[in-house]
């Protein structure tokens, strides 16, 4: 095999994230041998000793790492929370492996990348670390190792510097096949990605491609369609995680999505990121959702305080945010689809009773509710505005690298999304977006669950139907010969 990707659990139950599946997609479509081994958090070191020795060979060229979704112990514990800043650490056990594989070949590459890549570019474990998109940037690496034809990056350390913005990548002639190879299990709910970037630039975000063209990065819908139909014969896939930024950017590309969708000869049921306040300027997008099989929607409302809205380039009036949430859905979505609205605490001018009386109304609505402390970070590949000009907007940072200001600071943000959290999400609101899309994959429907708090949910019986399924998938990958 030339090349073996490791990546972890993306979720609190079962989870897959599409990110290493493109870049080994990217890599067949040029010739490059790859096999992903997802879920290492669920190996012991003997089980995943194993089924990487069984890729590995002389012709391998790499071992990659996505950063994602290694976190940090203290990570963990706090992961339920959703709250705190995730700290990427490789596990023990996986850098003594890939310390004694780079031992066995010295010509073998370590590799890294993912969305926290930033966080380990000084790791001394990897031959290479690549940021942003990173799929024509890895072939190219690859491919120059293979021809022995070598190409300069820059470099920190003994580790190449690798900027995956830099290359371009054709998404809309994009052709993703999910393969044996993948051991993708029946009627998993999988990750599919329909456009990439996003057409706004709030201050907070530091997502790469954010500010894009309306119509830039769009996938053609034929070859979305071909994907959904091949899904549905090998797995009896239904159920999504559409991984857009922003699904909703503009009603042209919901329209083309809508005809491809609804030509199908079966349904399916999404969960997807959508803008509010486009849904309010453009409500004929509320119709073509609902028909399309939107099974819920996340919202990133960031805040109901008019003046932090506005600093933030979200200037949607929060007296017509309240009743519009509520329409939709009691009455567009008669009920039917969940709503999550996230929010961010610690934006300009937002003080703790404002944050406060927000999440009093939130109580009173039939809306799932996330919050998050506002992050400014300073070592990051890819900045914010905020990250870049804190200054500007009344930020100070302190001794231990947090911020503050004149309202409040990163220690009460932080409490405060830790307390809404464990008060709302994991009590008595019920299981909604991504969670509520995992929970699909155990074999129940949305109109099963929709009812249920997440505190009387059977967790007894998610756990045993969660061991089971990563073991289905363990022994599918144990099936799984090298392909070379």
């Amino acid at each position: 095999m030339d090349f073996v990707i490791l990546t972890n659990t993306s979720g609190p139950t079962w989870q897959r994230s599409i990110g290493a599946y493109q870049v080994a997609h990217h890599c067949r479509a040029n010739g490059i041998t790859c096999q992903v081994i997802d879920f290492t958090d669920q190996f012991s070191t003997e089980e995943l000793e194993t089924q990487l020795s069984k890729f590995i060979d002389s012709k391998t060229v790499a071992v990659g790492i996505s950063t994602s979704f290694y976190v940090s112990d203290d990570s963990k514990k706090k992961f339920m929370s959703t709250s705190r800043k995730f700290d990427t650490v490789i596990p023990d056990n996986i850098r003594d492996i890939l310390s004694r594989v780079k031992l066995a070949n010295s010509k073998l590459k370590i590799i890294a990348g993912g969305a926290n890549s930033y966080q380990i570019k000084d790791d001394s474990l990897f031959d290479a670390v690549f940021h942003g998109y990173s799929e024509q940037s890895v072939v190219d690496y690859l491919q120059s190792i293979q021809s022995g034809k070598k190409r300069i990056w820059p470099t920190q350390g003994t580790t190449s510097i690798i900027d995956g913005a830099k290359d371009h990548f054709d998404i809309e002639t994009l052709d993703h096949t999910w393969t044996e190879q993948d051991c993708v299990l029946s009627k998993e709910t999988l990750p599919i990605e329909i456009s990439r970037g996003c057409i706004f630039k709030c201050k907070f975000c530091s997502y790469p491609l954010n500010g894009k063209k309306k119509f830039d990065y769009l996938r053609d819908p034929q070859r979305i369609r071909e994907e959904l139909i091949r899904n549905y014969e090998l797995y009896q896939t239904t159920n999504y995680y559409f991984t857009d930024d922003t699904l909703n950017d503009s009603t042209y590309k919901l329209e083309r999505l809508h005809e491809v969708i609804t030509s199908l000869p079966f349904k399916i049921k999404f969960v997807c990121y959508l803008r509010l306040d486009l849904l309010y300027a453009h409500p004929e997008q509320i119709k073509l959702l609902y028909e399309m099989g939107l099974g819920s929607a996340f919202f990133g409302i960031e805040t109901l305080n008019a003046s932090s809205g506005k600093a933030i380039g979200k200037g949607m009036n929060p007296e017509n945010i309240k009743p519009f949430l509520v329409e939709l859905h009691d009455t567009h979505w008669k009920k039917e689809i969940s709503i999550m609205c996230s929010f961010i605490i610690g934006l300009p001018g937002e003080t703790v009773e404002s944050v406060q009386s927000t999440y009093n109304w939130l109580k009173t609505t039939a809306m799932n509710d996330v919050w998050f402390p506002l992050f400014i970070k300073s070592n990051g590949h890819f900045k914010s505005e905020f990250d870049i000009n804190f200054l500007k907007y009344g930020y100070q940072i302190d001794s231990n690298n947090n911020w503050y200001n004149d309202q409040m600071n990163y220690n009460t943000a932080l409490e405060l999304a830790e307390q809404f959290n464990n008060d709302g999400i994991h009590r008595s609101k019920k299981p909604t977006a991504w969670h509520l899309f995992s929970l699909l994959s155990y074999g129940y429907t949305i109109g099963e669950l929709k009812d249920i708090a997440i505190e009387d949910l059977p967790k007894l019986a998610f756990m045993r139907k969660k061991k089971k399924m990563f073991q289905e998938y363990k022994t599918l990958l144990s099936s799984i010969n090298n392909f070379d």
